[in-house]
């Protein structure tokens, strides 16, 4: 648990200065010219909203309905359950049946819509499923509206198994940064398979959503509000308890959305896939990737927090770790080069063993569900059991 030195009356003097201190770091930097300037380039790496797709870089050498081949890479390649997009359809790849110096063929476990043909431009798709719970994954849903501060926010609404005893627990997924609800369909279909109403959310930025005033991302800090505004939804919409469900940022949001609540209690369980825990240690170690020297890391940093109006501080999930009395299961990829997931291995040491349930991966960032559906499943399954 969190160990606290100073008394609070300090602490809230700190937090005053704080948003003080920040601006004159900027204002530092930026005198300092082309540190600031690289500081100023990279802030924008982690907050411009972007909602563009990676281009389809691989092309269908055959296909026969039951197996595809394809040129071989490394994500062609990888063990697991994934996706292959193409411009107008969607296929779920399993099992990895042959592979040479050139191609790799794998099994065809679903054309979702569309003709896959020798000659389709393609991508895999660690999100697997599209474009939404219909299509997907066969499932009956509703488009309904959040009502928020900034507005109304679309979401998916499927509802529960009236017979289920889960019914009355509503599971609110939330997505990822520059991502959509698409890629939580991963989870949708195993709660829906339980018997649970799930509510799959945007929050502000998110295409169709209404935008943030200064039109960045926040990391959390005040995505979080739009994402309380879906509890409150789901309690006035008969849901008796929640629980959340968050990928990569989408961790940050909902943490930072369950420490903000008025009634916490109303929350049945939270649980993590390759959540930002601290964004500090992730900017670090994806600063040091790219090879950018430590001052230009800094300056960056400070800048996020002047531009998107934040504090790293109180996105460090850790040093509020003893907020966090209730079950919580958090999925950790050790093989994730985009979040430093040795925050969350922290985070979880800090909670209370009796309530804490970790599955490790090495798969890559949000890939824990791709590398083993079946273990996945169960391990989320076991964890509900326990709610």
């Amino acid at each position: 648990m969190k160990t606290t030195l100073e008394t609070d009356a300090p602490a809230r003097r700190r937090r005053w200065l704080r948003p003080v201190a920040v601006t004159l770091a900027v204002l530092l930097v930026l005198a300092l010219g082309g540190l600031g300037a690289a500081g100023w380039y990279f802030s924008g790496e982690v907050i411009d909203v972007t909602h563009g797709e990676d281009p389809y870089g691989l092309e269908v050498v055959a296909a026969d309905g039951a197996t595809v081949t394809l040129p071989l890479t490394e994500a062609s390649a990888q063990p697991g359950t994934w996706g292959l997009q193409w411009e107008d359809g969607q296929a779920v790849l399993g099992e990895v049946f042959t592979s040479d110096d050139e191609t790799v063929t794998r099994a065809v476990d679903a054309v979702l819509f569309g003709d896959l043909a020798a000659g389709t431009k393609a991508r895999i798709d660690k999100w697997t499923f599209r474009d939404d719970p219909a299509t997907g994954l066969g499932l009956e849903f509703e488009d309904v509206a959040v009502p928020a501060d900034l507005g109304d926010f679309p979401a998916w609404k499927i509802p529960g198994d009236p017979a289920s005893p889960n019914s009355g627990t509503w599971v609110v997924t939330v997505h990822g940064r520059n991502a959509a609800p698409a890629e939580t369909l991963r989870g949708v279909g195993l709660y829906a398979g339980l018997g649970y109403s799930v509510l799959a959310v945007t929050y502000r930025n998110d295409e169709g959503a209404p935008k943030a005033p200064n039109g960045m991302h926040a990391l959390g800090a005040h995505e979080n509000e739009d994402v309380t505004a879906a509890v409150d939804y789901a309690l006035a919409n008969g849901a008796e308890s929640v629980i959340l469900h968050g990928w990569s940022m989408g961790g940050a949001v909902i943490a930072t959305a369950y420490r903000g609540l008025d009634d916490p209690s109303a929350v049945k369980g939270l649980v993590f896939d390759s959540p930002v825990m601290d964004w500090n240690s992730t900017l670090d170690m994806q600063a040091a990737d790219r090879d950018v020297i430590a001052p230009i890391t800094w300056a960056a940093k400070r800048i996020v927090e002047f531009r998107a109006d934040i504090d790293f501080d109180d996105l460090d999930q850790r040093n509020f770790a003893d907020e966090f009395d209730l079950p919580i299961l958090l999925y950790v990829d050790t093989a994730d080069e985009t979040v430093d997931h040795t925050a969350t291995l922290d985070f979880a040491e800090m909670l209370d063993p009796a309530q804490t349930t970790v599955m490790e991966t090495a798969s890559g960032h949000t890939a824990s569900w791709n590398e083993d559906p079946a273990a996945y499943a169960a391990t989320l399954e076991s964890y509900l059991a326990g709610l």
